[in-house]
């Protein structure tokens, strides 16, 4: 479910104006303020049209969510997702927006945020998923559906290419000997701040699936975008223009990413199945993924089908969240059986037997 927005947009445009206008020290105005549909369960999204000096400039604000209204996550480190945008920027040839500034202060608009600029392209969407229809995809030929996979995957080839050497990454979790194992542990405590003391078996068989599975040879430790999906794409049709999202960024194997993406899409193709509809069974298959990634440079993960089910996992504790978020909302209702708020319960459980 997107993050609701409580702001309202003449407010925000008030207060961006005296804000950059401080900035820039010249008069600024701001047109256009809108929030996105579509995409986002987490941070709020705010697009705005900065007018200063005889430029129109469309840009992004990033707003953290209020820390008392249900969050996704326990902390919100926009410092971390600027300093990772930059670093990508300055070593590689993924495409990220211009960050312009971050506003640490909550005085403004009542949390912190940062501004980007505004790229424009097109995102498949997460509501209504992009497999039910409706999104750009739907008249991509099967070419153009093969070359956005192709494209989507080098993306991560790229950045798992680019050199940490002399960077500065204590915007992510430090090196560790056993980045998996550590990982594991971020993800079991992330687990128990989102379950407020219930217990879904499925996901506790989900951990002990993997601890018993370890991959021997997990590969070198590279900068992982985290959310690693083609909602978090902009497109110009198959051509990525712009990698958003990097709340998930962390230190680790280049699995995780590879695996987040095969993931994603094998759960909105279910979901989609499951609703009697024909989605894109032929996209984003887990072989397809990984030759398509190792064909553009990217490293030898191994066995997909771990970081799939890690990936699933991880998806099933924000799931208990996120839906827990829709019952305080009033958008749902608390089910009898708790694991019905994992919504690829069943697809889960396949996963791990």
């Amino acid at each position: 479910m997107p993050l609701p927005s409580k702001r309202n947009p003449q407010d925000i445009a008030s207060s961006l104006e005296a804000w950059f206008t401080d900035k820039f020290k010249h008069p600024c105005s701001i047109q256009d303020v809108g929030i996105p549909t579509g995409t986002g369960m987490s941070s709020e999204t705010i697009l705005f049209t900065l007018h200063h000096d005889g430029l129109v400039e469309p840009m992004v604000a990033r707003i953290r969510p209020s820390m008392q209204d249900w969050p996704v996550f326990p902390v919100y480190d926009l410092d971390a997702q600027v300093q990772a945008m930059q670093l990508v920027a300055a070593r590689s040839q993924v495409p990220v927006p211009t960050i312009r500034f971050i506003e640490k202060s909550e005085d403004l608009l009542g949390d912190p945020f940062f501004v980007m600029d505004r790229v424009n392209g097109d995102a498949p969407p997460d509501m209504m998923p992009y497999t039910f229809g409706g999104s750009i995809l739907d008249d991509f030929s099967p070419t153009e559906l093969r070359d956005l996979q192709r494209n989507s995957v080098n993306i991560l080839a790229q950045l798992h290419a680019m050199p940490l050497d002399g960077a500065d990454t204590s915007f992510a979790a430090p090196h560790s000997n056993n980045p998996l194992q550590r990982l594991l542990q971020e993800q079991r405590d992330y687990y128990d701040w989102a379950r407020n003391n219930i217990v879904y078996p499925t996901i506790e068989a989900a951990f002990d699936w993997l601890v018993a599975n370890m991959p021997t040879n997990p590969g070198p430790t590279v900068l992982s975008w985290g959310d690693a999906r083609i909602g978090n794409i902009l497109y110009n049709r198959s051509v990525p223009v712009a990698v958003l999202d990097w709340e998930m960024v962390n230190l680790g194997p280049a699995g995780i990413d590879v695996g987040w993406m095969s993931f994603m899409h094998r759960f909105f193709q279910n979901l989609a199945v499951n609703y009697g509809m024909a989605g894109f069974p032929d996209f984003m298959l887990p072989a397809d993924v990984l030759a398509d990634y190792v064909a553009a440079g990217g490293f030898d993960i191994g066995d997909l089908h771990w970081y799939e089910v890690y990936g699933a996992m991880r998806f099933a504790a924000i799931s208990i969240r996120t839906s827990g978020r829709q019952i305080a909302y009033g958008e749902a209702v608390q089910p009898d059986d708790p694991e019905d708020l994992i919504m690829h319960k069943d697809l889960l459980i396949q996963m791990i037997l």
